[in-house]
């Protein structure tokens, strides 16, 4: 066998390999010992038929393309062990010649990646403070979940629930389509409805009816509606008035499950809040970390790998509209979009994902942040002890086949590197 590699770009090799006659005939007797235990021959014991038979009962044609494949897979995977290739993708073959038998692999490989100066990024993390309003929301959702509500005729304020029967119409007096609604449920404030809808229901009483115009925000989802002013007409069918719980040691039964005093309460909202904060605040530095990283990241990244992960982005939707009882390729058909069309759509955001892979993989080798295999297996075994007892086997099956190991590797080594750089 013989063979040439030349660098192409975009991180790509070219491999053009010679097969030799007299590898060929031995690929040729493999080929022909394999299809012999595929084929029927009267008198012949499948894996027992001679050449001179098989070849009466196969073109011959069809046995050397079987050899010419066996040897590709062969010089090919000879080749790449030999020269240390990194390959990150499928090969594309094509075959160059019959007589000598040669062809050409183009494989795309593990780019080199030059990131400059990263030390010089630096991150400001903002102090985590907890506002008096920020308890104050927290108490609000809270108590939205034991609020009640009663039947008044009195009229609507902000909290209050209400129905209300509303249609939208065009300039023309024209009805439109899907801007009707009856006894529609709303509470008073949340803004479920387009913006200052629920403002002009504020002072109705149960049995009132209004008219009036609102204009649709610009980046309402339906394009028909964008920008559009639609008169509306509204009738208050039923309106409730909130009842807010007290917070007392009762309410705090009843949210947690456990007694507590209101202050203690209180305090165990500020930690949960402040937890969170410095989690979003830690999250917000990374991010702006990785943005920053980008900028001094040169590589070259191979077509195969940015289509892989398109393949991945779209495998992802499909999964999760599947999720939902949504058929992908039925969505596609009825929003009038083509396959290509939301690959080409994903492609910066996945060349993006990529770059961003590379770039901290390169990094963790840089700053040496790789996992020890101690550290992997702590970790393991502090997942695994989330998991009931039951589920224990199916976790390490999980981990012993590759790929939770996997996942576990590369969270710990982001973790130590963002440890080392920030």
């Amino acid at each position: 066998m013989d063979y040439k590699i030349k660098k192409l770009p975009k991180s790509e090799v070219e491999i053009e390999i010679t097969v030799s006659e007299e590898d060929i005939e031995k690929y040729y007797k493999k080929a022909s010992e394999e299809l012999s235990k595929e084929v029927n021959v009267k008198g012949f014991r499948p894996g027992h038929i001679p050449q001179d038979v098989l070849e009466a009962n196969l073109d011959k044609k069809y046995i050397m393309a079987h050899a010419q494949e066996m040897a590709i897979q062969r010089s090919y995977a000879d080749a790449v062990i030999k020269e240390k290739v990194q390959v990150v993708a499928r090969p594309k073959i094509e075959i160059k010649s019959e007589n000598p038998f040669s062809y050409v692999a183009v494989v795309a490989v593990l780019p080199e990646v030059e990131i400059k100066d990263y030390k010089s990024i630096k991150v400001k993390r903002e102090e985590v403070k907890v506002t008096e309003k920020d308890l104050e929301e927290v108490m609000t959702d809270l108590k939205k979940y034991s609020t009640t509500y009663k039947d008044t005729d009195a009229e609507a304020k902000k909290g209050d629930r209400m129905e209300v029967d509303f249609e939208g119409f065009d300039e023309e007096g024209k009805s439109l389509e899907n801007t009707k609604s009856s006894s529609h449920p709303v509470i008073l404030g949340e803004n479920s409805l387009i913006p200052g809808f629920e403002e002009e229901l504020v002072g109705l009483k149960k049995g009132d009816k209004k008219e009036f115009d609102l204009k649709f925000p610009k980046d309402y989802p339906k394009k028909d509606f964008q920008g559009k002013k639609v008169h509306f007409k509204v009738e208050a069918k039923r309106l409730e008035n909130a009842i807010e719980p007290e917070v007392n040691e009762e309410f705090i039964e009843k949210m947690t499950g456990k007694k507590g005093s209101v202050e203690e309460f209180k305090k165990e909202i500020e930690k949960n809040v402040k937890d969170r904060k410095e989690k979003e605040a830690k999250q917000k530095v990374e991010n702006e970390y990785l943005e920053e990283l980008l900028k001094k990241t040169k590589v070259e990244i191979p077509t195969a790998l940015i289509e892989e992960e398109i393949d991945f982005m779209l495998h992802d939707i499909a999964d999760d509209m599947g999720s939902k009882g949504i058929e992908f390729e039925k969505y596609l058909e009825k929003a009038k979009i083509k396959i290509e069309e939301l690959r080409e759509k994903y492609l910066p955001e996945a060349e993006k994902r990529v770059k961003m892979r590379l770039a901290l993989q390169q990094l963790i080798k840089e700053e040496n942040a790789a996992p020890s295999e101690e550290e992997i297996l702590a970790e393991f075994e502090k997942i695994k002890s989330f998991y009931p007892e039951k589920e224990a086997a199916k976790i390490t099956e999980d981990f012993e086949k590759g790929e939770l190991r996997a996942q576990i590797t590369n969270r710990l080594a982001i973790r130590k590197l963002f440890d080392k750089v920030l």
